[in-house]
C-alpha cells in the first residue's frame, strides 16, 4: 500500500491535497455566491424602484367629457410635477401639451416640427424663461387639443423646448380655463373652434 505524503505547510497551515478543495476554498466559494446574490438584489431592487418612480412621475393626462350644457370640456389632473398636460395634434401628429399660460403661442422644438411636416418659418427672437432664443413662427397651422381644432394657428419653433409641446395664449384665448384643487379644466369658449 502506497501512502501519500501529508500536503505541505504554508503559513503554518496545512495545504489541501492536489485535486480536493479545503474548507477555505468552500467558504470562499459560498461567500463568492453570497455576494452575488447581494448583488442581485440590489439590482433588483434599483429597476423596481426605477420603474416605480418613473411611473409615480408620468405626467397625467387629461381627458375629454362633455359638460351639461353639451359642450366638450378638457379635465386635466395635476401632475406631480405641478403642470397640466393634454394629449393633441399638430397638423395631425400627436404631440403631448404641456399647459403654458405664460407662453404667447404654442410653441415646439425642431423635431416635432419636422415630425408634423411642418414648412420653415420666418426667423423671430422669443424672450423665455431662459432668456432670449433664436427659432422662427409658423403661420397657418391646425392645431388640435383633446377633441377641440383650431386652424390657422402660429406655432413657434424654438430649439431646446423639449418633447411636450407648449400651449400657448393663441389656443388658450379661445377656451375657458378654471383651475380648481388639481386640476384644470378647458372648455371652448365657442364650440365651432376658432
Amino acid at each position: 500500500m502506497h501512502r501519500r505524503n501529508p500536503a505541505p505547510e504554508r503559513n503554518g497551515r496545512r495545504a489541501a491535497a492536489p485535486g480536493r478543495v479545503g474548507r477555505q476554498g468552500t467558504s470562499h466559494a459560498v461567500a463568492g455566491k453570497a455576494n452575488i446574490l447581494y448583488l442581485l438584489f440590489w439590482i433588483s431592487l434599483s429597476v423596481v424602484a426605477y420603474y416605480g418612480m418613473d411611473a409615480l412621475t408620468a405626467p397625467k393626462v387629461g381627458s375629454v367629457a362633455v359638460a351639461n350644457n353639451g359642450a366638450q370640456e378638457i379635465v386635466i389632473p395635476r401632475s406631480r410635477n405641478g403642470h397640466y398636460f393634454v394629449e393633441g395634434a399638430i397638423n395631425g401628429h400627436a404631440v403631448t401639451f404641456m399647459v403654458d399660460t405664460g407662453a404667447t403661442t404654442v410653441a415646439i422644438d425642431s423635431r416635432i416640427a419636422r415630425a408634423a411636416g411642418m414648412p420653415k418659418g420666418y426667423s423671430a427672437t422669443y424672450g423665455t424663461a431662459s432668456g432670449e432664443a433664436q427659432g422662427e413662427n409658423v403661420p397657418r397651422q391646425s392645431v388640435t387639443v383633446g377633441g377641440l381644432r383650431f386652424d390657422n394657428v402660429t406655432i413657434a419653433v424654438i430649439g431646446g423646448v423639449g418633447q411636450v409641446a407648449l400651449l400657448g395664449q393663441n389656443i388658450l384665448r379661445h377656451l375657458d380655463v378654471t383651475q380648481s384643487g388639481d386640476r384644470m379644466i378647458l372648455r371652448a369658449k365657442n364650440p365651432a373652434g376658432n
